[in-house]
């Protein structure tokens, strides 16, 4: 399954690995980060659902304002 977060907070490159290295610390979730769009490409199994992901970006110090 693939999403895309949309995240606030994000101004250089040490917020986007803070953010890739959460989200790929949830089993089942392979991230990339884009800093300049702000969002998340997440590719997840049908384990993972998007409040486990909001909760591991919260963890980083982030906020997720969408998940398509």
């Amino acid at each position: 399954m693939e999403k895309t977060l949309e995240i606030s907070g994000m101004t250089c490159p040490h917020c986007y690995v803070r953010v890739e290295n959460a989200l790929n610390s949830v089993n089942g979730v392979s991230a990339r980060v884009n800093v300049a769009a702000k969002t998340a490409l997440v590719y997840c199994d049908g384990s993972v659902d998007d409040v486990t992901l909001i909760r591991a970006v919260q963890k980083a110090g982030y906020q997720v304002k969408s998940v398509k």
